[in-house]
């Protein structure tokens, strides 16, 4: 049976009416084989249009349609759906731009109107050679899985435990609220920070759809978008959640003290701890590395020491599986480790500090009880500030140490009025609002600012710290480093877990900078917080909601979801098994069957980018809607 295709030529009111001879190209079509219509339309995308669209296909029994008018990125969706209501499948209609590839950018009207010819007679080449795609759904899970407990995660979760679904919280330590737990002010409110997420961390915890499984970790993710099984390995804690009410009767009785990590080791604590008072969920938790006990020693102290019975030594870890339709990243990130530049003097030193060490000195709940005070106890008189501490070696500005840096001098400033403060900087980072004023509030306070070249070093003269630069020589109590922030030690370990990509400088990559710049090649997997790049609080947050937003909007319980239609199918005559498309494919979609020793295309996965089909050398990998046939059809009618 002949096709029947239709031809539909929008003049755009004036942008397309005014500078093509629709009328000529119209009636150069009609002659055209198989064409059973072509008409011209004042604006194709109006409702009137659609409605005009629509009934010409019912009446004239279209096989197949082609609408030359604007950019596909404005209307196709909405001429594909016009299509699918009138009996069309929405795979057979072929749209070209005559507007801004030809109205638009060529001044002389006949040869606009040839161009716009030559566009037309391709997509009619290469329509009739389109075949029709049934759209696929599956059923989906609505469950979510955020990983990493901080301000990021916490935000995502909270978004995301709406009625329906349940939120999986997996956080690698013994508690939540991530690195903003550790300050006791925040720029650029300087407000309290325990105080503004203590609400969030109880909500959390309290929320009956989400379930918080801390000391825990990823170890295997399997499935695709909508339909993700996750392993959890959740570790032995040795102390009973459900028994333990947090009086904390057994950390006195231990006989081990190991460096905190919590305040950075600038203090002590037991084997058996929580890493800071006032941590939810208040249960403590066994180090079994230095436990006595655990390590074959004889000591059961804390066990004694517990009214509750709430010790288990017998405790063990176990593998939790969880079903997800998505995954919320937001591992955070840590500090560049200023011991590798020993012209710093860090952990030569006493005094020379890192910006968060200096964070806890000065929490009321930091080793020193909020005092910021010297390794002999006394009060610092002089303190100089040195940025951007690893940003040569990286290679990239962090873009916020330069305003941690300036907040920190704000609140030694507060706590010390008489201090003399002194910052070495090579470049001022300050690109929000907040943060110039708070350099102008600084500048007010007599803290000096000095410009060098990254070449700071720091000696010592007796007790005092000699820091000296290009610029200028000071002679200080204390040194405070900013280092640059850098991937947590385990984004590299999800990265591979998950098969995606990390960027040049190790952080988790996103698909696109601009346009998805909180998602990443994996479908159904975000990248929030400063797991992706540095960021601060208020970004992080931002990131976090809009990626709880991108999933509420897809991960609807009771629906299901709707496949990519246009995507790569592998011929299994032609397949080789070389493997080249599985090594290419960005979005690991393809895998080998190895009964078959072919390769097999997951349809929940693929895009549709056709990477795979350009690199296959047997030409047995094809992408739907945009065969070989198809193309070369489409470029004959343009070069005819």
């Amino acid at each position: 049976m002949a096709e029947r295709i239709g031809v539909y030529v929008c003049k755009c009111g004036p942008n397309i009416g005014d500078k093509i001879d629709v009328n000529a190209i119209v009636n150069d079509v009609k002659s055209i084989e198989n064409i059973a219509a072509a008409k011209s339309h004042n604006l194709l995308c109006s409702g009137d249009g659609l409605k005009f669209l629509k009934s010409e296909i019912e009446n004239e029994k279209l096989s197949r349609v082609v609408i030359a008018a604007c950019t596909p990125k404005m209307y196709e969706l909405k001429f594909m759906r016009t299509c699918e209501s009138a009996g069309l499948n929405p795979y057979l209609m072929q749209m070209t731009n005559i507007r801004e590839q030809c109205a638009w950018i060529t001044q002389d009207k006949s040869d606009a109107t040839e161009k716009a010819r030559s566009l037309i007679t391709a997509a009619i080449n290469r329509v009739s050679l389109q075949e029709s795609i049934e759209k696929k759904e599956i059923d989906i899970q609505p469950n979510v899985l955020v990983v990493g407990g901080g301000v990021a995660g916490l935000e995502a979760c909270l978004s995301l435990a709406q009625k329906g679904r349940k939120v999986y919280l997996v956080e690698k330590s013994p508690c939540i609220g991530g690195i903003t737990a550790r300050f006791e002010e925040v720029y650029p409110t300087m407000e309290c920070a325990p105080c503004m997420i203590a609400p969030e961390l109880q909500e959390v915890l309290q929320k009956e759809n989400i379930e918080t499984l801390t000391y825990s970790e990823i170890e295997k993710v399997v499935g695709s978008f909508g339909n993700f099984t996750v392993s959890i390995k959740k570790k032995a804690r040795y102390v009973s959640e459900s028994a333990c009410i947090g009086c904390s009767a057994c950390f006195e009785p231990c006989p081990v003290e190991v460096p905190n990590e919590f305040d950075e080791r600038l203090s002590k604590r037991k084997a058996i701890y929580i890493p800071f008072a006032g941590a939810l969920p208040n249960v403590p938790v066994i180090d079994k590395d230095n436990c006595k006990k655990l390590n074959g020693e004889e000591c059961n102290l804390c066990r004694e020491s517990c009214p509750f019975e709430a010790i288990n030594f017998d405790d063990e870890d176990k593998i939790i599986e969880k079903n997800v339709g998505a995954i919320i990243l937001a591992t955070g990130s840590t500090l560049f480790d200023a011991k590798s530049l020993p012209q710093y003097g860090y952990g030569k030193f006493d005094n020379v500090v890192t910006a968060l060490q200096l964070e806890r000195l000065n929490a009321s709940n930091g080793p020193t009880g909020g005092n910021i005070q010297l390794k002999n106890g006394k009060k610092p008189e002089s303190i100089a500030f040195i940025y951007c501490v690893g940003r040569k070696e990286k290679g990239y500005c962090s873009g916020i140490c330069c305003s941690y840096s300036l907040a920190l001098a704000h609140l030694v400033k507060k706590k010390l009025p008489g201090i003399k403060i002194c910052s070495f900087y090579s470049d001022l980072c300050l690109p929000k609002k907040e943060h110039q004023k708070m350099f102008y509030e600084a500048v007010n306070k007599d803290i000096e600012f000095i410009r060098s070249d990254e070449t700071a070093s720091v000696s010592a003269e007796g007790e005092k710290l000699i820091v000296e630069t290009d610029a200028k020589k000071v002679s200080v109590d204390m040194v405070v480093l900013a280092p640059a922030v850098i991937p947590d030690t385990d984004t590299m370990k999800i990265a591979e877990i998950l098969d995606i990509p990390c960027d040049e400088h190790g952080f988790l990559a996103e698909e696109h900078t601009l346009m998805k710049p909180f998602a990443t090649s994996l479908e159904g997997v975000f990248a929030v917080g400063s797991c992706q790049g540095p960021k601060d609080i208020g970004d992080a947050v931002a990131q976090a909601g809009a990626a709880a937003g991108r999933i509420l909007s897809r991960l609807i319980p009771g629906e299901k979801l709707e496949l990519e239609a246009k995507v790569t199918e592998i011929n299994e005559d032609l397949c080789g098994g070389c493997n080249i498309c599985i090594s290419l494919c960005p979005y690991s979609a393809i895998s080998r069957d190895v009964e078959k020793k072919i390769a097999v295309v997951d349809e929940t996965l693929c895009r549709g980018c056709g990477t795979c089909v350009s690199a296959c050398p047997t030409g047995a990998a094809k992408a739907r809607h945009f065969t070989k046939e198809q193309i070369f059809a489409e470029i004959k009618g343009v070069t005819r």
